[in-house]
């Protein structure tokens, strides 16, 4: 995923935004795909780990509305 992806990605939340349950998924997706790009391509170490441990709430089991 380059930036242009990430802002095509933008656009098409910004077209379904009347949909709140969709549009929030799709924002949902995108912020797990920008961090796991930054956890295994960033040359920092402290923002592949950040970017890591925000992934991890993803496996946490609690009810989800939306994604």
């Amino acid at each position: 995923m380059d930036v242009s992806h990430a802002q095509d990605r933008v656009k098409e939340i910004a077209k379904v935004a009347a949909d709140g349950e969709r549009a929030h998924g799709l924002a949902d997706a995108l912020h797990c795909d920008v961090l796991k790009v930054i956890a295994e391509t960033s040359q920092d170490p402290r923002a592949r780990a950040l970017a890591a441990a925000a992934i991890k709430t993803r496996e946490i089991d609690f009810e989800r509305w939306c994604g």
